[in-house]
């Protein structure tokens, strides 16, 4: 998950820079058109991402939103009980791992904004398009009629894995013992189920607290400080999660992104932070210095119910080597190499919920 929405991202804004150098008055429609697309690829592959870190095999079919829905398909009734009945965990995490990939994009963009890495003109409507796709589905717990129901298809294969992220999520938060089905619609929840649907419907409406979707990316402090907050809100594999989110840009050299996060359970809240230097030049711009720490308190065992708590940290190191300059036209090429680690619990964007270490190796350009 967390290089597709890295590669994602990043291929947006070169194709957004291109499309921006002819400016025509098609530009919105073809950049509207390629988010409305980047969406429905990134939010797939958010689930497809739990299941490839579970080893179980699946197609992503994004594109076939134009006939209704997108699926990630291709996993037997049998496998999803084995998950659901072995790993209810990453079973919810399957459903509730399309709106947390949309959330981490929507954060990496504002990030973006905030330390004046690319503008709104770029980044604006891919901002706003997955703003309103995020916040769209959370409203289909408020006005139901907003998504009409789905029947499951006869092949098990051609089925999409869990129908309706929220309302399969919340069932089987309340009752994974029921007799095994995937597509859960409004109708079929009790009325318990029902009212946290609404809670969490209503804390989406969070998301619409930010000052950059009036485009204001940050505020002038003085001739050295500029900072932006705002809020979000998304769940989680044992219910959700709402962060308040600071930005602070000093002389352009010092960027920090901090957060606060608030978990949640069903009537349960746990507290975590988190700090992140973003792109910081070290010896004469030779290396750029990208680094991250979470703390966090999450229910133990990430249960729905229960009120105990239980610690855990991570983190994230990457050191990017320039290898080539072109003056010119002032593009650098760097060399990355980076490590992240984490303990056991969930930490948004890392697929496995286990404890896990990763190294990775590769290449970024900035233009």
């Amino acid at each position: 998950m967390r290089q597709t929405n890295t590669n994602y991202v990043s291929a947006n804004r070169i194709l957004a820079r291109l499309i921006n150098k002819k400016p025509s008055k098609v530009d919105r429609f073809l950049q509207f058109g390629i988010s409305f697309l980047g969406v429905a690829v990134t939010h797939e592959e958010g689930h497809r991402s739990i299941l490839t870190d579970l080893e179980i095999g699946s197609v992503s079919q994004p594109f076939s939103i134009f006939n209704g829905a997108a699926y990630v398909k291709g996993v037997t009734d049998q496998t999803l009980i084995d998950l659901r009945d072995n790993n209810l965990n990453d079973y919810i995490r399957l459903h509730t791992a399309g709106l947390e990939s949309d959330y981490a994009i929507l954060t990496r963009t504002e990030t973006l904004l905030a330390f004046e890495e690319d503008n709104f003109k770029n980044l604006g409507i891919d901002y706003l398009t997955r703003k309103a796709s995020m916040i769209g589905y959370y409203l289909t717990n408020l006005i139901p009629a907003l998504f009409s129901e789905m029947e499951e298809e006869e092949n098990e294969l051609e089925r999409d894995i869990v129908g309706h992220d929220i309302y399969g999520a919340i069932k089987n938060l309340y009752r994974p013992n029921e007799e095994f089905y995937r597509y859960t619609n409004f109708d079929d929840l009790t009325e318990e189920e029902k009212k946290f649907t609404r809670k969490v419907g209503w804390l989406s409406i969070l998301n619409l607290i930010n000052p950059m979707l009036l485009g204001k990316n940050n505020f002038k402090f003085n001739e050295n400080l500029k900072v932006n907050a705002g809020l979000g809100y998304t769940m989680a594999p044992f219910g959700g999660y709402l962060d308040e989110n600071f930005w602070f840009n000093y002389k352009n050299r010092y960027k920090i992104h901090f957060y606060l996060r608030q978990f949640h359970n069903k009537d349960n809240m746990f507290w975590g932070m988190g700090i992140k230097l973003f792109n910081h030049s070290l010896f004469v711009d030779k290396i750029i210095l990208n680094s991250e720490l979470h703390y966090w308190n999450q229910p133990e065992n990430l249960d729905f119910f229960i009120s105990n708590s239980t610690s855990g940290v991570g983190g994230a190191l990457d050191l990017g080597y320039k290898i080539l300059n072109e003056t010119e036209n002032e593009s650098k090429l760097y060399l990355n190499l980076g490590l992240s680690h984490k303990t056991q619990g969930f930490l948004p964007e890392y697929t496995s919920l286990d404890k896990q270490t990763m190294f990775n190796l590769g290449f970024s350009l900035a233009w």
